[in-house]
């Protein structure tokens, strides 16, 4: 697990600097993580991120082994991610991105960080999506990673640059993004709820994380509907 190491992974980031790139680039899941290793091994991992930026931080006060292994375990419960959104998220930490530490880290500032960070994420993942969710029909369509890929075309720049006017579009813009990004995954439980066990499991095998069109949390859907039978 070398490779996965916060050092290794901080060390070969150069591409990692927008949630495009997160969203574009190869990488493992926690999810992925915690079907081969089990959910305490996930927790652990994520912890050794804390660790790591809880050495790395000139404060004063810093976090306890407690508050760390309490933060990583409602971290991994809350949030579905890779190994390049713990990359860029740290990074964008100790960069001062979400503000300054003002003498200490604690939970409640990690949770506050990661909740902006997810934000960010969730509306580029709702923009990709937005244009063409509602054409599929997983009734009609078959149930895999190729049909999937549907939910992703017509991506283009030029919703993204118009939520970016300073006009007051953007918000609007970000507000039908999200409630659409809402309904999709809404409905598309509903549809994983009528699915048979087997076409389930054809899904979670085919789809492949390293491609850039991978749902992380429609996938998480699936697996947790099928999770749920057992």
């Amino acid at each position: 697990m070398v490779l996965y190491q916060p050092a290794n992974c901080f060390k070969h980031s150069s591409k990692i600097r927008t949630v495009k790139d997160v969203f574009k680039l190869p990488s493992k899941s926690l999810g992925e993580f915690k079907r081969a290793y089990g959910r305490d091994w996930v927790i652990g991992y994520v912890a050794m991120w804390l660790i790591e930026l809880n050495d790395n931080s000139n404060v004063k006060t810093k976090m306890s082994d407690a508050q760390m292994d309490f933060t990583a375990e409602r971290i991994y419960d809350t949030y579905c991610l890779k190994v390049t959104d713990l990359t860029l998220f740290f990074r964008n930490v100790k960069e001062g991105k979400y503000g300054g530490y003002y003498e200490n880290l604690s939970q409640e500032k990690i949770m506050q960080w990661i909740s902006l960070y997810w934000d960010e994420r969730c509306e580029y993942g709702q923009m990709m999506s937005q244009s063409s969710h509602e054409s599929f029909n997983i009734n009609r369509d078959k149930l895999s990673p190729i049909a999937i890929q549907k939910l992703f075309a017509g991506i283009g720049e030029e919703e993204v640059n118009h939520n970016k006017r300073g006009n007051g579009s953007g918000a609007r813009m970000k507000r039908k993004v999200m409630n659409n990004r809402s309904e999709f995954l809404n409905n598309m439980g509903n549809q994983f709820k009528i699915q048979s066990n087997e076409k389930l499991k054809e899904y979670l095998l085919e789809a492949d994380s390293r491609s850039e069109t991978f749902d992380q949390e429609l996938f998480e859907l699936a697996e947790r509907e099928l999770d749920s039978r057992k």
